[in-house]
């Protein structure tokens, strides 16, 4: 389950190991503070933009255009509103966490081999957050934050919130519902790249106990959801048009339920497949109240000016990490990162066609349904701090089957061996790593 482990490239070990270092562990510089996972980034990255512009480094993508617009775009909006200081500050260290984990992803994981060893590095973060978060669970306390703030003297605003009888655990994380989507994020990823049973079943285990420690309903969702799409997969699998025929479903479904139902789809999600409905309907309002706000303020947003909403509607927390985007930085900003995502999404698709070996295929099948299932969590999620960074990182972690490792062409004796056009093209598409690491989970 954890082979290759050793492989995994030192500036992706930093990072991974940033993301389970506590908040109180921040530094703090010129009134700056700066979480272990902006550091960990602010010393990768200018390693990383070297190999990226280094002679046999990646080709730079429309992809990769797309996001960093959608990067530039946030820094501008932001900087329109006025906020000074403060809204610089809180651009930039958007920028530093979206734009520069990608690049991260992209510049070291290269190959099969660097993609693998990634993979069994984050299953063993997911493993190492369960160990710590379990225990708070079921004894109550929120140990690693308890002790961390008792040697820093930082405090982070945390609750002990009871669901089920259980406690909802923090871990190393920010939040609970952050720990829970970290955990959730892997389950799909891990299923298809693992070869054998027995490591499937044992990183599900992994990343169920993860999950369910944190007690949240949208990771609980985003799990079942991963669980629904591999079957689904599995069962239509060889279906011709499957993918329009899926859609075609889809649509045929919600409008029926829309004729039959009081309430949209969203709001019977949000409401019914809740551990606490009342979230779900309060989840409901930000909705309602954060449209309005961004076809009031469509071009630019609010950057991180309040939103209207009732009085009673105390908290300025908008739950929902794609309406947020849209209400700080307008329609322009919510456009560019969602087509951001689907340029990756299509160029893995493409790449991992027929042609490709199996296990490239089995790795971009898993890896798009996590980042489908997490991207609808985030409809009912606000990731920030850790589980931002983490996004845009599993978001270039496909980068390479889009864009292989280029082969380095072996030294000739001056004599040219002509050999067929497209094994040429295979061969140079995927450069990948020797047969024995290829099978590593």
């Amino acid at each position: 389950m954890f082979r290759g482990l050793t492989l995994a490239p030192l500036p992706i070990v930093l990072l991974v190991a940033s993301f389970l270092a506590p908040t109180e562990l921040s530094f703090y510089f010129a009134g700056l503070r700066l979480p272990p996972h902006r550091i960990a980034l602010l010393v990768i990255l200018p390693f990383a933009l070297a190999r990226l512009f280094a002679r046999r480094g990646p080709r730079l993508r429309t992809f990769d255009f797309a996001v960093a617009a959608y990067t530039g775009w946030t820094l501008f909006a932001l900087a329109q509103h006025g906020e000074g200081t403060s809204g610089l500050v809180f651009a930039s260290s958007l920028a530093l966490e979206s734009l520069g984990a990608y690049l991260v992803a992209r510049a070291y994981v290269r190959s099969e081999q660097d993609f693998r060893a990634t993979l069994a590095l984050l299953l063993l973060a997911v493993l190492i957050a369960a160990l710590v978060a379990l225990p708070e669970t079921f004894l109550g306390r929120h140990f690693t934050h308890d002790t961390f703030q008792a040697l820093t003297n930082y405090y982070h605003p945390r609750t002990i919130e009871k669901r089920m009888g259980l406690v909802r655990a923090y871990g190393t994380f920010d939040h609970p519902i952050h720990l829970g989507t970290f955990a959730a994020s892997l389950l799909a990823l891990v299923w298809c790249a693992s070869p054998r049973l027995s490591h499937r079943f044992g990183a599900l285990v992994i990343v169920a106990a993860a999950t369910l420690a944190a007690l949240s309903s949208a990771p609980m969702l985003c799990l079942a959801m991963q669980i629904g799409l591999l079957v689904y997969e599995r069962a239509t699998r060889g279906l011709p048009f499957r993918v329009a025929l899926t859609l075609g479903v889809l649509v045929l479904a919600s409008g029926l339920l829309s004729m039959v139902a009081t309430r949209s789809p969203f709001a019977l999600i949000a409401t019914g497949f809740t551990l606490d409905p009342w979230t779900g309907y309060y989840r409901l309002l930000i909705w309602e109240y954060g449209i309005a706000t961004v076809l009031a303020h469509p071009l630019l947003g609010i950057g991180l000016g309040d939103w209207e909403r009732p009085p009673w509607m105390y908290s300025e927390t908008v739950d929902a990490f794609w309406l947020l985007i849209a209400m700080r930085t307008g329609l322009p900003g919510i456009a560019l990162i969602l087509t951001a995502l689907a340029l990756v999404v299509a160029a893995v698709w493409r790449a991992s066609d027929r042609r490709a070996p199996s296990s490239i295929r089995q790795i971009a099948r898993g890896w798009i349904i996590a980042l489908v299932a997490m991207s609808l969590a985030a409809a009912t999620v606000h990731l920030w701090n850790v589980v931002h960074t983490y996004f845009f990182f599993f978001l270039g972690l496909a980068g390479w089957i889009a864009d292989p490792r280029r082969a380095t062409r072996p030294a000739t004796s001056g004599v040219r061996q002509v050999e067929p056009a497209l094994s040429v093209q295979r061969r140079r598409r995927w450069a990948t790593a020797p047969a024995a690491l290829v099978a590593a989970a």
